[in-house]
């Protein structure tokens, strides 16, 4: 009678549930696709793409700037995927070596302004730079917007690094859909301005998304 009664709560409990659709990082993946298709197109379209991307590719400085940003918006938007599968003990840290290795940047940058003052002078002017700064956090808001949705869907464990990790994949796509328009090749305008998105969209990203993805 008693296992009989336990059986019965069981299928009382279970018996108005329906079949969850599992959840496939092919299908966030191509949610973050488009997120980055749609903002490179709208920047490009808008703006145009730098004037010698066609003939001979970016110089080797700013190609090398575009992967190492590049690296590490896959890296956080690897983690960020994971964190919106079920699952214990996952390792979610990969986006921080990625994020290591692109601070050689800002490293690099450094050094080339202690030894040339003017070029570093130049690269600070707010005109130019302030512009690639916001079209940079503007055209990764369509990668955000994928990534928020997919964790808002598959409440993460921890929002405040669940934000912290949104806000880099969308900055680092935002950097690397402007570099395709920007024609600026001086490493310090690139880690500035280009840099400041990255770090301005994670900031943005633990403040804001972090109580949106709270249970």
């Amino acid at each position: 009678m008693k296992d009989a009664s336990i059986d019965d709560l069981i299928e009382g409990l279970a018996g108005e549930l329906t079949p969850v659709r599992p959840r496939r990082i092919a299908r966030g993946s191509l949610w973050v696709a488009a997120g980055w298709l749609g903002g490179a197109g709208m920047l490009l379209w808008l703006y145009g793409t730098r004037h010698d991307l066609a003939p001979g590719g970016m110089p080797p400085l700013s190609m090398l700037a575009f992967w190492l940003i590049g690296a590490t918006g896959l890296a956080a938007t690897w983690s960020a995927l994971r964190m919106g599968l079920p699952g214990v003990g996952r390792d979610y840290s990969g986006w921080r070596w990625a994020g290591l290795a692109a601070l050689s940047l800002p490293l690099a940058a450094l050094v080339v302004g202690i030894g040339d003052s003017h070029a570093a002078m130049e690269a600070m002017r707010h005109g130019y730079g302030l512009r690639c700064l916001l079209q940079g956090a503007l055209s990764g808001l369509g990668v955000g917007a994928a990534l928020f949705a997919w964790l808002k869907a598959g409440a993460p464990t921890s929002p405040a690094r669940a934000g912290w990790v949104i806000g880099l994949a969308a900055g680092a796509a935002g950097a690397t859909i402007v570099a395709l328009h920007c024609a600026d090749d001086g490493l310090i305008h690139i880690a500035l301005w280009h840099g400041l998105a990255v770090i301005l969209s994670a900031i943005a990203g633990r403040l804001f998304l972090t109580p949106l993805l709270r249970w």
